[in-house]
This record gives structure tokens, sequence and C-alpha cells, in this order.
């Protein structure tokens, strides 16, 4: 398992928690807009490889703040990448910790021996287009059957659970919000995310955030398919 940066303390990432973030270097997607290109690029990882944080160092922090922490929330870049997820997953569930899990869905299989082994409190997840059209936007070769599987494998769990949509203008419009909320129209949570430019990978990537009025008309779309959505600014 390899830990390329550490948030010690976070009161918003892992709903109802109180949480330290895990992140991960690598990920199979390339999106223009991601914030955290340190962890996807090569060029860049090549030097995120030479700082990681030691598996040890990291349960020692943990250990010492059993008392102030709740639960750890695992993200950027992939997780599901990490040969040894489910191993570091048990390990912090030994120690009486929630587990928060970001994933972009690329192993439905391992998702859910994940839920299955009781190894996650909390799943979030990306859906990032409409969907038949992720690879527009992950910038490489999608197989979307393999993401449908998983979005069928959160669906039929009972774990806590988001789907989310950072909205884009130019990127996202009506026709997709309906299209991607009539595949989960079961969801326990729906977040529209609106876009906000800083460090992306693309750094000519010409997106832009929606207005207040521009969100509210996408959440009632969506909400004619699903029961809990809510904006996120």
């Amino acid at each position: 398992m390899q830990i390329s940066a550490l948030t010690k303390f976070s009161l918003i990432d892992f709903p109802g928690q109180v949480a330290c973030i895990v992140f991960t270097p690598g990920c199979n997607f390339r999106c223009e807009f991601c914030h955290n290109s340190e962890f996807v690029l090569p060029e860049k990882l090549s030097e995120v490889y030479k700082n990681l944080i030691p598996i040890t160092s990291f349960f020692e922090f943990l250990e010492k703040r059993k008392w102030l922490l709740t639960g750890v929330s695992i993200c950027w870049g992939e997780p599901t990448m990490q040969k040894w997820l489910l191993e570091f997953c048990r390990k912090i569930k030994e120690m009486w910790f929630l587990v928060k899990l970001d994933t972009n869905w690329r192993d439905p299989e391992i998702l859910k021996e994940l839920l299955d082994k009781g190894l996650v409190d909390y799943v979030a997840t990306d859906i990032k287009n409409k969907i038949w059209s992720l690879s527009d936007l992950a910038w490489v070769n999608v197989d979307e059957k393999i993401y449908l599987q998983s979005i069928r494998v959160l669906l039929d769990s009972e774990v806590d659970y988001e789907f989310r949509t950072t909205v884009i203008k130019w990127v996202h419009d009506e026709h997709v919000i309906e299209n991607i909320a009539k595949y989960i129209t079961t969801a326990k949570a729906y977040y529209l995310q609106n876009y906000k430019w800083w460090n992306t990978l693309n750094p000519d990537f010409k997106g832009q955030s929606f207005t207040e009025w521009e969100l509210e008309k996408f959440k009632q779309i969506a909400t004619q398919y699903i029961k809990n959505v809510w904006i996120r600014e």
C-alpha cells in the first residue's frame, strides 16, 4: 500500500466523522479538469514515489489519534489500484476506525469484496459524464460495462454511499444530468458539485462554474428520478 500524502484532520470529507485523509498515487483516468495531477501524471509521480509515507508511520500516527479521530478517508488517485488495499482497510477496521473509500468504479470485484467483508463504511464515487460517454472526459478508453457493474454493486449494498457529479459548463447540461439520474434512480444520495478552476491537469481546460440558479435547475431534473439530491458548493 502506497501513501502519497496525509491530511491529519478533516470535518468535511467523511460525513458525520472526524477523519484523516489518505491519498494514494496513480490513476487509470486522465481527466483534464483533475485538480490532483501530481498524483496522476507519470512525470510528477516519479517525485511522489521518492517521498511516500511509510505504512508503519501511518499506523503509528493513527494509534496516537484513537481518541481524536473516528474515521479514515482513502482517496486520490484511484485507491483500488493499490495491491494491498483490502489488507490496509482491514488493519484500520481492527483499530476500530471507520473507513471511507473514494473510487472511480474501475474494479467492481474489488468494490464488492470490500463491501462483502465489511471493510468500508462509506463509499463516494463520481459519475463524471452521461453513461456511454465517460471516455470523453476520462481521456482514456473506458469499458463502461465495468462501470455499470460497479454502480449496481453499490446500489445493491447496504453501506452508506454517495454518487456525485462535478458539473462544468460546456460539458454538462440538462440532458446529461437526466441521463445520469435515470441510471441511479434508487440511489441513497446524489450530489451536484460545482466546478471550480484551479491547478487542472490540462492547464488549457476552459470549463466554468454554473450559477446558483442553473444548479437548482439541474437539481430539479435529478429529483424527478432520485429522492435525495443535494448541491455541494
